[in-house]
């Protein structure tokens, strides 16, 4: 209840505290007042003024101590007896010196009172004594005892080592201890406690080293493209602590043991505190090399396979929370940590999935039926692995058992590693290894004999078998780590075998049966049988008396023989075995019929039967006795008697006994004997003969044949007989026996006409014996034979058996032929069409015959001359022998005769005399006679020779006639001779007669105006009968030493070249055949003379080309249409139409220039002077100072004849006139006057378009208002031999299509070759644009690409105008790479200039200008932009006024660049800028790169120079940079500082109506100090109330009160950064400007 007024019921004003308030009201129990019976001394009114004054001094005094001492202390006890746990905290973002730590903790133990705890100061944490860091924490509260933590903050590491050694520990070890330390304010009961000591242990899980870490995922799922194989591992990580921490990319090392496996990495990986983090590593296995290493990974492989564990280590290599830069205390707490890692497969892998056999065999080589050696060439094993990498099985071993009829049969236990093939199936999803089961024991167990048994008995007769195989499989393979060894993998697999089938799938077929052996019982038969074997088993039954398989044979139900195997070796498919046979016929019908069809050739079927007996094995006897066969036994197909021969004896047709022999055929192997024969010999049913030997001992080794001896034949000779068999043979052999009819008439009547075509082709020796080739006769014989020790006899007919007849068939061919020869060649006869004598010598030579022998009846015959031939001269009727000529067989055609064209027949000279007589009328008459006769001649007609034959007979022939018409059709004189010049002549000569003869070598003499000029002669010369013989001779001009013979000589010269034909006169000098000098034809030859003319070659044009290899024009005289000039190199080209040397020693010329032919243009006239013969047919001349006069009429073409000279290629024009020559031969000196010339001639042109120039040497000497002076050299290419004197030029040069000056170069001279020409270059552009385009790039090292013209008024010299304005050519400039900002340049910025905010920052700076050029160069403004890192730093533009001298480097007088005002230049470039070189806050100097573009108004050749805007880029442009200026003095803005507290007393008014004391309380009064550069320290006060800024005081001045120094405290980047911000803030709020960074 209140009173009207507001003051409390109870009468008490102005209590500190309001009633309402908790702590008021608990003293509210107090307050009630209860009335005694009598009135309690309490009740009494100065009791209560006693007690209202007490209350009042002890509250005066009470309450002071209790704030101001018990509860501080209060505050520290309960502080101290605090506890503190955190239950998550996360680390992130580490770096070297920071790390972002989000913490959510629990306060326990915090007193009965509410309480604000509040951090004003860094938390210091430190581990084992050292401090790690500290890290800022905003205020907690606690309540009823208890608070909760949860901040985020900056935890900043001031010992990195340390901090890296407790990493360790934390990862490491199962707990550690922080110790914090700190100063905290503590608010509570409405009162604020500072400056409270924290100190407090703070015990924390460690990671405890990853306990219980594991593998999720363990893949290898491909080859990695640089060796190994990726690795890919999902691992769970069990963190016990409750600190996570953002790893990033974290490296591992992977072993197992001392193997190094590999390293692999995560990205993105983090660890949560107190849970499982699933962490992604990926990596490469590498290879391995050492044998311990990669038996240590095939030991992981084996394992894993199996679904074992295997041990694995991870060792830390690195941390890179930002997956670049490792964070080096992370690193070392990772690289602390080792992992126990289990690698262990979920459950065993199957990986084989299945397998086949493949064929299998079963070889029975040792004594123990139940242990044969198993084996298969082909067992596939399909597999497929968890991994994807690359795997080649290359061996494989196994240890396998055999389950049948549900129970383990048998094992298979390969104790040695065997090579394996691994292959991928056509999808690519699984794999098969191929391997070889090598021979290997087939152990049946004790108690499956039976079933064995039973298993072999199925495979034989059955066709198919299935079984169970299981174990375990070890591998060697090649890998990308290398060979790794894969042991205890587990198999279990159904698999099957095909069966035997009984072998009746297909017929057992006997391919060869051979009789090897006769007993007295039976034969002895070797079979070669093939046999199908439908299964995919083999069987082998090895060696030795256990081996041998038998079965019975039988024949129309009789038992005919055994049939043995000595082993049995059957594989899959197709088998070709050999086997032996007992054949015994004897006692039963059935083995004589199977005898009787073998030895007649007929096939027979047997059966093949097996019987319990037919192994010793006893698991094969049960199969084997089912097995039944059935086969067809081939007969014997070989005939006994192979062929007879035939040999006729001389006295054959007087006895009627011939000889003949048997060859007898023995197919066995065992001899074969025929004891006796009885045969008969028929053809076409008639007999021919007969042989009768009732005893007879033809022994025939086995597998043989053997001819007998010859035996007697009776044979039936008479003519019918032989007649008849002839014509039947000749019917069987397709042959004509009419000729012989024919033969038989003509000897009856030689004159009869026989048809030639009846005899065409017929050779009688040949009819006869191509009529008994292929003879066959049919022989029926009785033999009894013995083979080997078997007995039997024989009877056969043999049809068709080939009789053999030899050469002595023909002696029985009757002797009709001489009189039919003799007859034939009487009748004939005998011409000669040509005869040639051959290599002539004194009494023999050689002779080339053609004619013929005619008239030599219907056949063909060869002729042969035993004793030749003899030749005489008939003359007058009578007959002068002169020699024999040995003739050699001549072939004669029928109908036609026997045409002779006979080589080389030796011709011996019977009389030297009549010889010599005969040449010589023979060489002078038309014609002349010869009589050949001959003795003994030979006839063989139709193969069969006549001898006996005579013959006579007359030729006819033809004479030389004089030999006229001899015929030259060319010469040359292509050499000179030792005594003149080389004369070659071609020429023809007639031979009139139809004898011919080989001369040999043959010499003329030449005769010319009656003066014997010289000789020529031949070698091998031939006279061909009927025939113009070709004649190469050779000869000499020889030299003249008379007048007559030289004027002879000239005029022979000279008719020729004018193109006449000079006649000479040959005569006959010598002649000598190739063996020597012959008498009889040397007398003959002596005694010729022939005239002749020399052809003609026709009018010779001698000069055939002029170049001028050289040549001086100089223009520079009075006259330019008279040009003086010289030459030091004139080849003229001449031609004679001879080889023969030839040396002109002088020449002289008039020739003119003609263009075209036919127009003379100028003219140059050359005299008489030496000149020189440098190659056949070249001629070299010189001349000097001549000059070439042009026609008045024919400047124009002249002047175009200079302009292709200058600008063009080259020019073809035309030389006309005459030259006079004096040349020297061997044969004497000749002078030719007046030769005429006309040919064209080219000169290269100088081409100077084409060439282009080349400018060097550019050098800027100077400027004026109106143009820039520049002296550089041209050079000039001139490819041709001209020397061109000019004087002043000048060219146009141009730019772009604009006029950019003219260049003028003085005297010129163009030589060959590369000619540099100094010029001087007047630049005047005729746009500012083009003028300031082409300094700017100048000056920036670009190139330009310019065009240099000539014009009208280049030169004075009129014949050149048209050739300079000719010139058009392109050159290129290139501009300096000098750089203009040299090295010195400098800004001075002031710091607090650049760090406000408010207007446009600037910066003084002097440049250093460098001036290329060989003038001054003046500055007259410069505009410029530059750009730091990328961003724009600033501009200047100002007027420089600045004079650089030629070559030298000026600094500019200072200007000023201005920078943007405003916060965004400040955080994008400024505080990027200070940060990058923070130096410069400390007075230091820094080189920092620019870019820097600039506009320069210069003036070259100084201030009244040559104008130009020049624009120019220069990157990197180093300037030397030093910062003024401090940090604003003073302490930050009081809104930017912590508040401060200070005790005034204000007086509490005195209750008006209660009379108590005045009573006095303190309230807390916050003042805030300010200190800056332009203002003194002053004090403000302010009430309780939070000022606006308070929030930001908070987070500001823990920082920035600290660093606000002159410097920064280091030159750390977050130290400079944050005292940056502070000088900005602090700038900011002096220019009454909110701070921008709070």
């Amino acid at each position: 209840m209140t009173q009207p007024t507001g003051t409390p019921s109870n009468g008490v004003e102005n209590l500190p505290y309001n009633e309402h308030d908790e702590d008021y009201h608990e003293f509210e129990e107090y307050d009630e007042v209860t009335k005694p019976a009598t009135r309690p001394f309490y009740k009494r009114r100065k009791y209560w003024i006693f007690c209202a004054i007490m209350t009042v001094i002890t509250l005066a005094i009470g309450v002071p101590i209790a704030l101001f001492v018990i509860l501080p202390k209060v505050a520290q006890l309960i502080l101290n007896n605090s506890t503190m746990s955190f239950h998550d905290i996360q680390i992130t973002e580490p770096t070297n010196t920071t790390l972002m730590m989000t913490m959510q903790g629990v306060l326990g133990d915090t007193g009965p009172f509410s309480a604000t705890i509040q951090f004003p100061e860094p938390i210091q944490v430190y581990y084992k004594e050292q401090l790690l860091g500290s890290m800022v924490l905003h205020e907690a509260k606690a309540s009823g005892g208890k608070g909760t933590l949860s901040d985020s903050s900056v935890f900043s590491i001031s010992d990195v080592d340390a901090f890296g050694k407790f990493s360790a520990d934390m990862m490491n070890q199962a707990s550690f201890t922080w110790v914090l330390k700190s100063k905290i304010t503590l608010v509570a009961l409405g009162r604020t406690v500072k400056d409270l000591d924290l100190n407090k242990e703070l015990k924390l899980d460690g990671m405890g080293g990853f306990p219980n870490v594991k593998i999720l995922k363990f893949d290898l799922p491909s080859d990695a493209p640089g060796g190994g194989i990726d690795l890919r591992i999902d691992t769970a990580m069990n963190n016990p602590s409750p600190i996570g921490i953002t790893l990033g990319t974290i490296v591992l090392d992977i072993s197992a043991g001392e193997t190094k496996l590999g390293q692999v990495k995560a990205t993105g990986a983090s660890l949560l505190g107190k849970s499982n983090s699933i962490l992604n590593l990926t990596g490469i296995m590498i290879p391995q090399t050492t044998p311990q290493d990669l038996a240590a990974v095939s030991s992981i492989f084996s394992a894993y396979i199996a679904g074992q564990s295997s041990e694995t280590t991870a060792r830390g290599v690195s941390v890179l929370p930002d997956g670049v830069n490792e964070v080096s205390w992370l690193s070392v707490g990772l690289k602390s940590m080792v992992l126990k890692v289990p690698l262990q497969s979920p459950e065993p892998l199957n990986i084989i999935k299945s397998i086949a056999l493949g064929p299998m065999g079963m070889n029975w080589t040792n004594s123990d039926a139940y242990a044969p050696l198993a084996n298969s060439p082909g067992v596939v094993a399909a597999f497929q692995m968890p991994f994807g990498f690359s795997l080649n099985v290359t061996q494989v071993q196994n240890n396998m058992t055999v389950i049948y009829n549900s129970k383990n049969m048998a094992t298979l236990n390969t104790a040695e590693w065997g090579p394996a093939v691994t292959s991928k199936d056509a999808n690519g999803t699984g794999s098969s290894i191929n391997f070889a089961l090598p021979p290997t024991p087939f152990a049946i167990a004790a108690d499956s004999h039976a079933d064995f048994d039973d298993f072999v008995q199925k495979l034989t007769v059955g066709d198919n078998q299935a079984f169970t195989v299981s174990g375990f499989a070890g591998t060697v393979a090649q890998t990308p780590i290398g060979e790794v060894k894969i042991t205890g993998i587990p198999f279990k697999s159904d698999v099957s075998l095909s069966g035997l089938q009984g072998l009746k799938t297909e017929p057992t077929v006997i391919n060869k049966l051979t009789v090897i052996g006769g007993l007295p019982t039976g034969l002895q038969i070797a079979l070669d049988l093939t046999m199908v074997n439908p299964s995919s088993l083999s069987i082998d039954t090895g060696v030795g008396e256990n081996a041998a398989v038998t079965f019975a044979m039988q024949y129309a139900g009789d038992n005919v023989g055994t049939v043995i195997f000595p082993a049995l070796n059957l594989v899959p498919g197709v088998n070709n075995r050999q086997a032996g046979a007992l054949f015994t016929p004897s006692g039963t019908a059935g083995g004589q019929e199977l005898l009787q069809k073998y030895m007649t050739n007929q096939v027979a079927v047997v059966d093949v039967i097996g019987s319990s007996g037919s192994s010793a094995i006893t698991p094969l006897a049960a199969g084997l006795s089912q097995v039944h066969l059935q086969s067809n036994m081939p007969g014997n197909p070989a005939q006994l008697l192979l062929s007879t021969s035939l040999t006729i004896l001389d006295n054959t047709g007087e006895t009627g006994i011939a000889m003949a022999s048997v060859t007898v055929n023995n197919p066995f192997i065992p001899g074969l004997t025929i004891k006796s024969i009885q045969s008969t010999v028929t053809y076409n049913g008639r007999k021919l003969g007969a042989i009768d030997l009732p005893s007879a001992n033809i022994a025939v080794p086995g597998m043989s044949q053997q001819a007998s001896q010859p035996l007697p034949l009776t044979m039936d000779l008479s003519i019918d007989s032989l007649i008849s068999l002839m014509v039947d043979q000749a019917k069987v052999n397709n042959l004509n026996a009419e000729p012989i009819i024919a033969l038989s008439k003509m000897a009856k009547d030689p004159t009869v006409k026989i048809p030639s075509s009846v005899f065409a082709g017929f050779n009688l020796p040949t009819f006869v014996k191509a009529a008994m080739a292929g003879l066959k006769v049919d022989v029926a014989m009785s033999v009894d034979v013995l083979v080997g020790e078997y007995a039997t006899s024989l009877t056969l007919t043999q049809n068709g058996v080939p009789t053999i007849t030899d050469d002595t068939i023909l002696k029985l061919l009757p002797i009709v032929g001489r009189p039919i020869a003799q007859a034939i060649v009487d009748l004939a006869t005998l011409s000669f069409t040509s005869v040639m004598i051959n290599s002539p010598a004194e009494t023999d030579f050689t002779t080339n015959i053609n004619g013929l022998i005619g008239n030599t009846g219907p056949f063909d015959a060869e002729i042969s001359f035993p004793s030749g031939s003899s030749v005489a001269w008939l003359k007058d009727g009578t007959e002068s022998p002169i020699g024999q000529i040995a003739m050699p067989v001549v072939s004669a055609k029928a109908d036609i005769g026997a045409v002779l064209a006979l080589t080389n027949v030796p011709f011996h000279v019977a009389s030297a005399s009549n010889m010599g007589d005969f040449v010589g009328y023979s060489l002078k008459a038309e014609s002349f006679e010869w009589a050949v006769v001959a003795s003994n001649i030979t006839v063989n007609a139709m193969g069969a020779p006549i001898p006996g034959i005579n013959m006579k007979k007359t030729v006819n022939l033809k004479g030389f006639n004089g030999l006229q018409g001899l015929v030259i059709e060319k010469f040359d004189l292509p050499s000179n001779d030792p005594d003149g010049i080389h004369l070659v002549l071609s020429a023809t000569l007639p031979n009139p007669s139809n004898v011919g003869i080989e001369m040999g070598t043959v010499e003329f003499s030449n005769i010319f105006e009656g003066q014997d000029i010289g000789f020529v002669k031949t070698s091998g010369l031939k006279l061909l009968p009927d025939a113009v013989t070709p004649i190469a001779m050779e000869g000499t001009l020889t030299k003249q030493t008379s007048e007559a013979g030289l004027a002879a000589l000239g005029n022979l010269f000279r008719t020729t070249l004018n193109g006449g034909s000079p006649n000479l006169i040959v005569k006959g000098k010598s002649v000598t055949p190739s063996s020597g000098p012959v008498s009889w034809l040397s007398s003959a030859f002596g005694s010729l003379t022939m005239n002749v003319s020399l052809p003609s070659i026709g009018k010779q044009d001698i000069i055939t080309g002029i170049t001028l290899k050289t040549m001086t024009l100089d223009f520079t005289g009075p006259d330019p249409y008279s040009i003086m000039t010289s030459s030091d190199n004139i080849e003229a080209n001449y031609h004679i139409p001879f080889t023969f040397p030839l040396n002109i020693v002088k020449v002289a010329e008039d020739m003119n220039i003609q263009l075209p032919q036919g127009n003379n243009v100028a003219n140059l006239k050359i005299p008489m002077g030496p000149a020189q013969t440098i190659s056949p047919g070249v001629l070299k001349t010189a001349y000097s100072n001549l000059p070439l006069n042009v026609d008045g009429g024919h400047h124009e073409t002249f002047n175009a004849f200079s302009k292709i000279l200058t600008t063009g290629p080259g020019v073809s024009f035309f030389l006309n006139g005459t030259a006079d020559t004096v040349a020297d031969t061997a044969a004497g000196a000749v002078t030719i006057p007046g030769v005429a010339v006309s040919v064209q001639s080219t000169m290269v042109g100088m081409n100077l378009n084409a060439g282009g120039a080349s400018i060097t040497n550019i050098s800027i000497v100077g400027g004026t208002p109106q143009y820039l002076e520049i002296h550089q050299n041209v050079v000039l290419q001139n490819p041709s031999g001209l020397t061109v004197k000019v004087g002043d030029v000048a060219f146009n040069i141009g730019y772009a299509g604009h006029a950019m000056g003219r260049a003028v170069v003085s005297n010129m001279v163009l030589t060959p070759g590369a000619n540099t020409l100094p010029a001087v270059f007047h630049l005047t552009p005729d746009n500012d644009a083009i003028r300031d385009g082409f300094l700017s790039g100048f000056v920036a090292g670009a190139s330009f690409t310019l065009d240099v013209a000539g014009s009208a008024d280049s030169t004075n010299v009129a014949s050149l105008k048209d050739a300079m304005a000719s010139v058009k050519m392109a050159s290129v400039i290139k501009g300096i790479t000098d750089k203009l900002i040299a090295p010195g340049s400098a800004a001075q910025p002031a710091l607090l200039e650049m760090l406000q905010l408010l207007h446009p920052r600037k910066t003084p700076v002097q440049v250093m200008i460098y001036n290329p050029f060989d003038t001054p160069l003046y500055i007259k403004r410069m505009s410029a932009s530059t750009t730091w890192n990328g961003k724009d730093f600033g501009t200047l533009d100002e007027e420089v006024g600045l004079t650089v001298p030629p070559r030298s480097t000026v600094l500019s007088p200072t200007v000023t660049m201005v920078s943007p005002a405003g916060l965004g230049f400040m955080t994008s470039t400024i505080l990027p800028f200070m940060l990058a070189f923070p130096q410069l806050l400390f007075g230091a100097t820094a080189d920092v790169p620019f870019n820097i573009k600039s506009t320069i108004v210069a003036v070259v050749g100084g201030s009244n120079g040559y104008l130009g805007n020049v624009q120019y880029s220069q990157d990197n442009t180093i300037i030397k940079v030093t910062v003024g200026g401090k940090a604003p003095a003073g302490a930050l803005p009081p809104a930017l500082q912590p508040p401060t507290t200070t005790n005034t007393t204000e007086t509490l008014p005195t209750s008006a109506t209660s009379g108590v004391p005045t009573a006095t309380s303190e309230v807390p009064t916050t003042t805030v100090v300010e200190t800056t550069a332009s203002h003194a320290t002053t004090a403000r006060s302010s009430s309780p109330t939070a000022s606006p800024t308070a929030a930001v005081a908070n987070m500001l001045t823990k920082r920035q009160m600290q660093i606000l120094q002159e410097v920064p405290a280091s030159q750390d980047p977050a130290v400079v950064e944050a005292w940056l911000k502070a000088v900005v803030n602090k700038l900011a709020l002096d220019d009454g400007v909110a701070a921008p960074f709070i």
